[in-house]
């Protein structure tokens, strides 16, 4: 694409640094919060929600550009005042969107980050004014604008000055109609691909269902995203826009423990709200959490294939000596990699081949028993 002078392809990948939040490194950022800012006490307690995530940013719209004229608008002022002083509260940078020269005025001292809607991508006046300022904007991709045409709208803002441009996936309009917007994951390889600039995901404007946030999310952080822009309510049902695609407070704590771990699976780090390093003994011990309940899981599904295997043998030759060696061995090795002591890793699996064979042997005698009965019903011998 020759005209995507700045926003081009680089050596290097550029990464939005504000306030000591990074966009576009190692780190997923998590944002979230309300569709609409509605009072000071829903902000007070959607910040408190982001920051028991690890969320780095909170959101909230006071300008609202909806598709009904009847619809709610957004608090303007007062809702900006609400954002901001409930993210400084809980030390979380917030997110805003503008619509206009006005909104954008009222807003550029006082918000870290400023956000342009779908609605707006190729408003192209206020593109250029964004570009005149030194505050991080997220460019969100149009209803139906191609990856060229998304990537030529943050041209402007950069053409214009400001190098801080972080593109957000949103969905886009297609003919399915199971969900607000189908969810373009390809756009953010292709987007990565393209360009230099990092790339978040929108999956709640995407799915409009707050069933499916969860799994696209993790496929996001799978497909490469650098983080997930999510929208919570303290209470959906009574939120004044977006209430069926907002998240619950502890829906969104909880996909947050589960998000750290698929982050790890593509040797990304997920972002934590904790002072220092960024780890918090609360935010650790959820990661631990969520690792013993995988842990949990595989075991049951492990022993359900042990048990299948018991099914093939013969009752004398249950166990299988040579077999529990070969595993041994083949784990100490992996477990050595992983910097696990061996000891640990042979203890562990003692246990779990013992317990397995008296499994198998169990359910052996059952299924004997079983037959037999079928075979010679009681009182017929």
């Amino acid at each position: 694409m020759k005209d995507l002078k700045l926003a081009g392809l680089k050596a290097e990948r550029s990464s939005i640094e504000v306030k000591g939040v990074t966009v576009g490194g190692k780190e997923i950022i998590l944002m979230g919060g309300p569709c609409a800012v509605e009072s000071s006490i829903q902000m007070k307690q959607s910040a408190e929600t982001v920051k028991k995530a690890g969320g780095r940013i909170l959101r909230g719209g006071v300008f609202k550009p909806r598709t009904s004229p009847y619809s709610f608008q957004g608090l303007g002022r007062e809702g900006l005042n609400y954002l901001v002083q409930a993210a400084r509260e809980q030390d979380l940078l917030c997110v805003t969107e503008v619509i206009d020269a006005q909104s954008l005025e009222l807003v550029v001292d006082q918000i870290d980050i400023i956000q342009i809607g779908a609605r707006n991508m190729q408003n192209f006046e206020l593109l250029k004014m964004v570009g005149k300022i030194n505050k991080p904007i997220i460019l969100k991709r149009g209803l139906s604008a191609t990856i060229e045409e998304w990537l030529l709208a943050a041209e402007y803002i950069l053409s214009a000055g400001n190098p801080n441009v972080i593109l957000c996936e949103r969905g886009i309009r297609t003919y399915e109609p199971s969900t607000r917007n189908t969810l373009d994951l390809s756009a953010v390889g292709v987007a990565k691909e393209l360009s230099h600039l990092p790339v978040i995901v929108d999956p709640s404007h995407a799915a409009g269902r707050r069933d499916l946030i969860s799994s696209l999310s993790k496929a996001a952080i799978a497909a490469g995203a650098d983080g997930l822009l999510i929208e919570m309510h303290p209470n959906p049902a009574e939120a004044t826009s977006d209430g069926p695609q907002s998240l619950y407070p502890e829906q969104f704590v909880q996909l947050a423990r589960e998000l750290g771990i698929v982050a790890g699976s593509v040797n990304r780090v997920f972002a934590s709200g904790g002072q220092g390093d960024g780890e918090t003994l609360e935010s650790l011990r959820s990661q631990i959490d969520c690792i013993d309940q995988t842990i949990i899981e595989r075991l049951a599904v492990r022993m359900q294939v042990v048990r299948k295997v018991g099914d093939q043998k013969r009752l004398d030759r249950v166990k299988d000596t040579s077999r529990e060696k070969e595993i041994i061995q083949r784990l100490v090795s992996l477990g050595t990699e992983l910097q696990l002591s061996p000891d640990l890793v042979k203890k562990i699996y003692a246990f779990i081949f013992e317990f397995s064979v008296q499994s198998q042997i169990k359910s052996k005698l059952t299924k004997e028993k079983d037959l037999e009965l079928s075979l010679y019903p009681v009182g017929s011998k």
